[in-house]
């Protein structure tokens, strides 16, 4: 007779062996994309986007900065206090 780890054993091992489904054909080097158009020019697109968020992001930052500290809610300890209380 079958013991429990006998079933179990053979239920993992079939289940363990059938990860691909059907036919499984190797990838190869006809299913890779084709290179298109100028490199450069695609280069200098995606730089002229990388730097406007660049450049975005600082004026974000430097404007938050600037209404932070113009609204008191930050102090930035860049001098000493001018007296210890």
């Amino acid at each position: 007779m079958f013991t429990a780890r006998q079933i179990a054993s053979r239920v993992f091992q079939q289940s363990v062996r059938r990860y691909h489904a059907g036919d499984f054909k190797a990838p190869t080097m006809e299913e890779l994309p084709v290179p298109r158009g100028s490199w450069q020019a695609s280069y200098d697109a995606k730089q002229r986007k990388y730097n406007a968020v660049l450049i975005a992001g600082i004026a974000f930052a430097t404007g938050t900065l600037v209404l932070a500290k113009a609204s008191g809610l930050v102090y930035l300890n860049y001098s000493p206090p001018a007296s210890l209380d």
